[in-house]
């Protein structure tokens, strides 16, 4: 039974990819409970790099996944001292690349240098629930695996060719990675409280509630409105949705809202005002304010500067 809910959570998946890239590290530095908005999976090449609380090596080969939400604690690097960033990570592209640059994977390997690959992507249930946020995992090292050695160099040259079909192959890579990580946390006793979670998510007029949601973002969103389509209750709806998600159903449109808009900031030349109307907020200072508490960036500059922090 519990493999039948695992598998019936996987399809309902939806895999997003942002990005991925090489790096090679330039000075050392720790990212001590830093926290990112999309899950990274990290692959050491060669050379040093620490993770999870204790900082153990991960060893060439090997993988550090970094769930959505979770606390970042990462060492670029071998050193007695190591600049610390914290909740904020790297805060520009700028400052990243004096202490982690992009290398071009035409480049090649180099046994002297400390490098690693790195790939960004968003993971939801029904397009809606961040996956890895409910299960709320730590960071965690993964074996060498040769299937997903394939999938991490695959990705990163994929990323800086612009072959036909280019898209479709980086996704398509992405939820093959996904369901590794998947098979690699099932086998694992510790997080089977996790996974309890998840059967939960089944539950038809959860389904009907985010499916609506996110079909009508620009309209009503009350809980009396959301109550009468998902066929539950006015006074119930809010509390349903919570002992469900662990999340506020107001908070939870909101964040969708947000999610929406910065998606369109980068992929749509629409000014900040429609797409802010474009998502339900009548108001655009109060879009901007909300927008800049949840991204830590002004709207207007997202289209600037669209990169993974770390």
């Amino acid at each position: 039974m519990r493999d039948e809910i695992f598998n019936r959570i996987i399809e309902s998946l939806q895999v997003k990819y942002y990005k991925s890239a090489l790096r090679e590290i330039v000075k050392p530095s720790e990212l001590n409970a830093s926290i990112e908005p999309r899950n990274i999976l990290v692959q050491v090449n060669s050379g040093y790099c620490y993770g999870e609380r204790e900082f153990e090596r991960i060893n060439p080969g090997q993988f550090y996944f970094m769930p959505v939400g979770s606390p970042i604690y990462f060492r670029h690097g071998k050193s007695d001292h190591y600049d610390v960033f914290g909740r904020d990570g790297f805060t520009s592209p700028e400052l990243r690349e004096q202490y982690v640059k992009t290398r071009l994977p035409k480049e090649g390997p180099d046994e002297t240098k400390d490098i690693f690959s790195i790939v960004g992507f968003d993971v939801h249930i029904y397009g809606a629930i961040p996956f890895f946020s409910i299960l709320e995992l730590p960071c965690f090292i993964m074996p060498i695996d040769e299937e997903m050695n394939y999938l991490m160099n695959t990705m990163v040259f994929e990323e800086h060719d612009n072959g036909i079909g280019r898209e479709r192959l980086l996704k398509s890579f992405t939820e093959e990675m996904v369901v590794h990580i998947c098979r690699f946390i099932h086998g694992k006793p510790e997080y089977e409280k996790s996974f309890e979670k998840i059967a939960y998510l089944l539950d038809k007029r959860l389904v009907n509630i985010i499916q609506y949601i996110h079909s009508n973002l620009n309209e009503d969103l009350s809980n009396n409105r959301i109550a009468e389509k998902a066929y539950v209750s006015k006074d119930y709806v809010g509390q349903f949705f919570k002992t469900l998600t662990n999340t506020n159903l107001q908070d939870y449109i909101e964040n969708q809202r947000l999610e929406k808009a910065h998606t369109l900031l980068r992929t749509t030349k629409d000014n900040v005002q429609e797409i802010a109307h474009s998502v339900g907020f009548k108001d655009p200072a109060y879009f901007s304010r909300r927008f800049k508490l949840k991204y830590n960036v002004n709207a207007n500059q997202v289209r600037k500067d669209n990169s993974i922090a770390i």
